[in-house]
């Protein structure tokens, strides 16, 4: 009767040490080996009567599939449209799925956060932590290490690029619209081009879309001063009605300024607001300027407005792809990273009554 294979022989087979055998085989741990190893020592205790099957041990192996959503800001980020949307769609996903959805309210304020993530972690509330960027400062980052295999980190483009520090150990949802953000530039006629205008917030976001801007700008043959800004704001982050305030003053403010110019880069959501006053004053879209600005999409969002040219996020395919990574963690935890691309839709000036 041949010997029965023990973890020392597929150590010995693999060419690792025993204990490295035992952390690919416990879900806990086999991330801090590289997926190729881990998948190798898998295969051979499968191969050789190891490692039990899903099927004899399913009180150890299957998954409990609770998905925590860690919100440093609860009361903006529930209050704002797209991230409402995207919450409600990853509840549908993981439901879908068998799954639950927490929310988990963390202050992300100094000296509040570390005590929050703390008792969060204590309670274990669930399988895979989803949190944002705000989430992580020195005290934060140590805490969270406890479960960075389990950790996804998500960042928008500012984030990421401003430059946000990239630990290894956890892993990243991104978001990336450089793509999207020259498709929507080639499409402003080029007798538009001539007086460009960037109106937004002057917080940092801004300024990261306005270099973008100016390097497309130089990139087509023109000089970035062809650009002019004209921002609102000083700099904090405001809650969605506070901020539309904002915007609605300083646009009715400035609108006879602004009418001026025949291209124009809208951040957000103030795009909206711009549009509607630029048609009250007379100004055809299409003829007489080109808006471009940044937008959302989703089964829960209101449609977009056909004369404004979108650099858009899809919100239901965000949800999707993010439950999606959640649940392949629980089974797979190797830090990694996903990366949402955003899509250009342009103008349908042939839908509007002129």
């Amino acid at each position: 009767m041949p010997k029965k294979m023990t973890a020392a022989d597929i150590a010995r087979l693999a060419g690792v040490s025993r204990s490295t055998v035992s952390r690919a085989l416990n879900p806990d741990t086999c991330w801090r080996i590289s997926r190729e190893k881990c998948e190798e020592i898998r295969n051979l205790c499968r191969k050789h009567g190891v490692m039990p099957s899903r099927a004899a041990r399913p009180d150890r192996l299957k998954p409990t599939r609770r998905i925590a959503l860690v919100l440093g800001a609860m009361e903006r980020d529930l209050g704002k449209p797209e991230s409402g949307a995207m919450i409600r769609r990853m509840c549908d996903v993981l439901q879908g799925s068998g799954c639950t959805l927490e929310l988990i309210r963390a202050d992300h304020r100094p000296g509040r956060l570390a005590p929050h993530i703390r008792r969060i972690l204590d309670s274990n509330t669930a399988d895979v932590y989803i949190a944002g960027g705000l989430m992580l400062n020195g005290q934060s980052l140590e805490l969270l290490r406890r479960i960075s295999p389990r950790l996804i980190l998500t960042l928008n483009e500012e984030m990421a690029r401003c430059p946000y520090p990239d630990h290894r150990w956890l892993s990243y949802f991104m978001y990336d619209s450089s793509s999207a953000c020259s498709e929507a530039f080639a499409a402003i006629p080029r007798e538009h081009r001539a007086r460009m205008l960037f109106f937004g917030r002057d917080a940092r976001p801004s300024k990261i879309k306005i270099e973008r801007i100016r390097r497309l700008i130089s990139r087509h043959g023109g000089t970035p001063g062809e650009l002019q800004t004209l921002l609102f704001g000083d700099g904090r982050d405001l809650a969605y009605p506070e901020a539309w305030r904002l915007a609605v003053r300083a646009i009715r403010r400035h609108i006879d300024r602004i009418a001026g110019f025949t291209a124009i880069w809208g951040s957000g959501w103030s795009a909206h607001l711009l549009y509607d006053e630029l048609v009250a004053a007379g100004r055809v879209p299409g003829r007489d300027f080109t808006l471009i600005t940044t937008g959302s999409a989703g089964q829960s969002l209101p449609p977009l407005e056909p004369g404004i040219n979108f650099i858009c996020r899809d919100m239901d395919q965000a949800a999707e792809m993010l439950c999606e990574y959640a649940l392949r963690l629980i089974d797979e935890p190797h830090p990694g990273r996903v990366i949402q691309k955003a899509v250009f839709r342009p103008a349908r000036y042939d839908l509007l009554d002129l």
